[in-house]
């Protein structure tokens, strides 16, 4: 009998149990956070940038077919909407240059990143150009540039480029 009395007093965690649990809990916490935030940063980023290159890159191999060229290249700097964050910013209304190529967003009315084209007709490359490792060819060519600032850090933002010579996706810090 009193056996039984003594494991009926002893029910329940001591203090140091559940310190310690509560200490595993917040070191798992710790690892993944910072790994969901990464995830979620890159996720703003990828669902976005397809839809709008896809919106230019129509609209430009439609110019260069309709005039045999490719229409007048912005600077590179020349960012819509000009200053991207961590918020979402109207695209709407577009710059004159889209308007005039008679470009129509499919994608999203707010964005994250601000998005610019560079077009040549036979030339010298941009400084994000070669960044990305785009050679030149010969031929007419353009190269469309995003620009995100996905966490709100203006010391690193995510760039992606793509190209007429490849219209692959190409990332620069797309997680960091």
């Amino acid at each position: 009998m009193q056996m039984r009395r003594r494991r009926s007093q002893q029910a329940g965690f001591t203090l140091l149990e559940l310190m310690i649990t509560v200490a595993i809990i917040a070191i798992l916490a710790a690892i993944a956070v910072p790994s969901f935030m990464k995830e979620t940063r890159k996720a703003k980023g990828s669902s976005e940038v397809p839809a709008i290159f896809s919106d230019l890159r129509t609209r430009i191999d439609q110019f260069h077919q309709e005039n045999g060229r490719y229409p007048t290249s912005l600077a590179e700097t020349t960012l819509h909407p000009s200053t991207p964050g961590p918020q979402k910013q109207d695209i709407n209304p577009l710059p004159t240059d889209w308007t005039a190529l008679k470009v129509r967003i499919s994608g999203p009315d707010q964005v994250y990143c601000g998005y610019t084209y560079v077009t040549n007709n036979g030339g010298s490359v941009g400084a994000q150009g070669t960044a990305f490792g785009f050679t030149a060819p010969a031929t007419d060519w353009y190269y469309l540039l995003a620009r995100c600032d996905l966490d709100g850090s203006s010391t690193l933002d995510a760039y992606y480029f793509s190209s007429s010579v490849d219209p692959t996706i190409q990332k620069v810090n797309p997680t960091n």
